[in-house]
């Protein structure tokens, strides 16, 4: 990917040849990788937050102050699909907060709300292509 920015907006198919579309906000800083979607008011389907981490590693992320619950899509440096995480819970507080781990190792994420992952078609193994 070249030079993006925080809050930069993308448009992803899931699969090749694929009619279905994502639409994804970018977040690429520590601060904004941290704070990722809590606080926000629950997302339109097919609506996703992108998360772009500076190196390839296994990745967690954990749901404080969140509104609603995410599905989140792991990807490896070619925006394969290497794992799904379905139907992870909020946290109200930051305490006893649980975080949800990628298996792999992984260069993005996506975070959607709870049943799009299975609504779009994202199964391990699926590529992403820009549109």
């Amino acid at each position: 990917m070249n030079k993006v920015s925080d809050g930069d907006n993308f448009k992803f198919r899931v699969g090749k040849g694929s009619r279905t579309i994502c639409r994804l906000e970018a977040v690429v800083s520590p601060e904004a990788i941290i704070k990722g979607l809590s606080g926000r008011a629950p997302l339109q389907s097919g609506h996703g937050m992108l998360f772009i981490f500076p190196e390839i590693s296994r990745q967690s992320m954990w749901m404080p102050e969140m509104k609603f619950p995410l599905d989140i899509i792991w990807l490896d440096e070619d925006f394969t699909i290497v794992h799904i995480t379905k139907d992870c819970k909020p946290c109200k507080t930051r305490i006893n907060c649980p975080s949800y781990s990628s298996k792999y190792q992984v260069q993005y994420a996506i975070e959607f709300k709870a049943g799009d992952a299975d609504e779009y078609g994202f199964e391990i193994g699926k590529a992403l292509f820009p549109v």
